[in-house]
């Protein structure tokens, strides 16, 4: 029975075919409107690839110097490039500049010091270089990436799949040299090492396409949630989460406090500093909110310069003493305008509680946070109240009626 073969002329027509159908994949991805995607970078280094494998299969009519020389360099570039798009990606910066001009020049000094060699001894080096080439997008996936997004995580186990088959056919190479005697030689080892090793680099192409759209879609959901200026909750998330828990405290039978901050004459701000200094100014009364809740807690611009907070597990002193804090540190910002003049900013703040005994609705415990912010600023502005009035409200009752 005659040993299995891999027709290689057929299997690097297949992985043109791939890299050609990946780099178009790609082009079209980022040629939509999230072009701000890191899909541009990947798309170039496809196309090197598929421009240096079209050159190693170009063999049998190009000089071995051009075909091997410009075939693995085009590569070895490809594979620089794939690293800038992970390092863009997941680190938000380039690759070390020295990495463009040593990895690819390594790869063809190799190959041109290495013509002379036996095709085997040739094959068992570049894989090797290859192999290196993809370790730094190998360790930032496998660490920083792999807290990032999930389908980041295939990429970096198809990398490492890739890495690895070029190490087995560098071993390979060295221990059948027979089967390396010509590049379009059939052959199922050299066959399937070569396959296995740039399948896995198609692979991680369209895992990185995912990748890049996964991202946008929590962008996407962020936006939907969150306020784009103080990068607070917007009022429907925070609503829903007020909601959520006063079903929670009512099982667990556990308190749950309601703040409504609102940053006083804030419109004197806007009209004397400008409105980028009340924009400023809106981002740092939310910052030093943030700084003192608790994990569980929940902070939401309500709209304008109201905010709301929903405190779990909180009665009214636990409330009052938190608020109590984020009045002084709010009444202690040093803020300025854009030509250096110092202003400054303070916030009223009504709490209500719906507890174990007396559970009250959404609608009903903002409507009595709202009654103690009217009269914490009936009483002066700068202050905080608890409302401690009766929780079935008639309507139409005056605002500072329970005061």
């Amino acid at each position: 029975m005659p040993p299995m073969m891999i027709h290689i002329p057929t299997l690097m027509l297949a992985l043109l075919s791939g890299f050609a159908m990946l780099g178009l994949q790609l082009w079209m991805a980022q040629r939509s409107r999230l072009q701000f995607l890191d899909l541009a970078i990947w798309t170039w280094g496809s196309w090197s690839l598929l421009a240096g494998f079209a050159l190693l299969a170009g063999r049998l009519v190009l000089p071995l110097w051009i075909s091997a020389l410009f075939g693995n360099g085009l590569i070895a570039l490809g594979l620089v490039i794939y690293n800038e798009a992970i390092y863009r990606h997941v680190l938000g910066r380039s690759l070390p500049r020295w990495v463009w001009w040593f990895a690819p020049g390594v790869a063809w000094i190799m190959t041109a010091w290495m013509l002379s060699w036996p095709l085997a001894l040739r094959t068992s080096a570049i894989s090797l270089v290859f192999a290196a080439l993809l370790m730094p997008a190998i360790v930032v996936l496998l660490s920083k990436g792999w807290r990032a997004e999930h389908l980041l995580r295939s990429v970096g186990v198809t990398l490492v799949a890739a890495a690895v088959s070029l190490m087995l056919r560098s071993y390979h190479a060295l221990m059948h040299p027979d089967e390396y005697l010509d590049i379009m030689q059939s052959s199922l080892g050299q066959g399937l090492t070569f396959l296995f090793s740039f399948i896995c680099l198609i692979g991680a192409g369209f895992g990185f396409v995912l990748a890049n759209f996964e991202r946008i879609a929590r962008r996407m959901e962020d936006m939907a949630c969150t306020d784009a200026l103080t990068g607070c909750l917007n009022r429907g998330t925070a609503d829903a989460l007020l909601r959520h828990e006063l079903e929670r405290g009512r099982r667990e039978r556990t308190p749950v406090a309601f703040v409504l901050l609102d940053l006083d004459h804030f419109k004197q701000v806007n009209d004397a500093h400008g409105h980028r200094a009340g924009d400023a100014a809106l981002r740092a009364f939310a910052q030093e909110v943030r700084q003192r809740l608790r994990a569980s807690d929940v902070v939401g611009r309500w709209g304008g310069e109201e905010f709301g907070l929903v405190l779990p597990a909180t009665d009214a002193a636990g409330a009052r003493q938190l608020v109590d804090q984020i009045r002084m540190a709010v009444a202690a910002l040093a803020l300025s305008d854009e030509e250096g003049r110092p202003f400054g900013l303070t916030v009223s703040a009504g709490i209500s509680v719906a507890s174990a005994d007396t559970p009250l609705t959404a609608d009903l415990l903002f409507s009595l946070a709202d009654r103690a912010l009217y009269c914490a600023k009936d009483g002066g502005r700068n202050r905080v109240h608890v409302y401690e009035g009766p929780t079935h409200l008639a309507p139409g009752t005056a605002p500072g009626a329970a005061c």
